[in-house]
């Protein structure tokens, strides 16, 4: 036969094939027929691989229910939490002294955790989490147990903020670091109000935020042909500390509305100029230098 007849007949079969005009079989005895054989080893072949194809991208047929297979790891890593909150259920039962002993030792452990799960990094930024929460809220209550006043109660925050700032620098994830410093910046605004409280004029209150908001853009400049990632954090919480004195404005009822939305237009101005002037700085921060890497 002519193969330029046979190849229009064998297109013929394999259309008859996938629009299903003939059964299957009697398309492969076809085929086999006219090509002697040679068509089903690529047919064989051609199943395998599209079976493989579901099978990788999950179209196969799977149970639609399986029990779960328990593993030594998922156990101990859900152990500390089980632990966690029963003793949170039943916290208020022990006494003072027990109560600071399990915060200190769970905020200890947590770290640790964080640590040594470090190459990890859901188990490692979960445990860094807890232990941050843990360190501030559970000081927290210790303090008013005491009987300890906000000022004290502040003060301890701010140590853990800075607690949280070092442990992001020490740990490589600087969006903690980040965290730490907004939690500086708000402990600094939160003083700045009670300062103001008594006497408030728009020149005070941007005397306290304006130099703070300098320092940290220009050492975020400054810093970074040493420290990218660092350089990014001071950056973008200069840019935040820009903006620290109409935030503490807004939370006094004695300013005047108008003159607050003035000065917001003037930073958001001032942020877009800086922004778009030093794009050529803080992109490469955001594109390739992630803050929590």
């Amino acid at each position: 036969m002519n193969e330029q007849k046979k190849k229009i007949i064998i297109g013929e079969i394999e259309y008859w094939r996938r629009t299903h005009l003939l059964p299957g079989k009697y398309c492969d005895f076809l085929l086999n027929l006219y090509t002697e054989g040679e068509s089903a080893g690529r047919h064989t072949e051609s199943k395998k691989s599209q079976e493989q194809v579901a099978v990788a991208s999950g179209t196969s047929s799977l149970p639609a229910f399986s029990l779960p297979t328990l593993r030594v790891n998922w156990v101990l890593s859900a152990l500390p939490f089980i632990v966690l909150l029963y003793l949170a259920f039943h916290f208020t039962d022990f006494t003072l002294t027990m109560q600071m002993t399990l915060i200190g030792f769970f905020t200890l452990l947590f770290y640790l955790m964080a640590f040594f799960t470090r190459r990890q990094p859901l188990s490692s930024h979960l445990f860094l989490g807890i232990a941050s929460l843990l360190l501030a809220i559970g000081g927290m209550h210790i303090l008013k147990l005491l009987g300890y006043g906000p000022a004290i109660i502040v003060l301890f925050l701010g140590g853990c903020c800075l607690v949280w700032f070092m442990s992001g620098i020490v740990s490589k994830k600087r969006y903690v670091s980040f965290c730490g410093l907004l939690g500086l910046l708000g402990i600094y605004g939160w003083t700045t109000q009670m300062e103001l409280a008594t006497w408030f004029s728009w020149w005070r209150l941007e005397a306290f935020w304006l130099p703070i908001a300098i320092v940290l853009i220009a050492f975020g400049l400054l810093w970074k042909r040493r420290q990218e990632q660092t350089s990014a954090m001071l950056f973008f919480a200069g840019m935040a500390a820009l903006f620290g004195s109409e935030i503490v404005a807004m939370l006094m009822d004695s300013v005047d509305k108008n003159a607050l939305l003035y000065f917001i237009y003037i930073k958001i101005f001032i942020a877009l100029f800086l922004l778009l002037s030093l794009k050529n700085f803080w992109w490469s921060w955001v594109s390739k230098q992630p803050l929590s890497s």
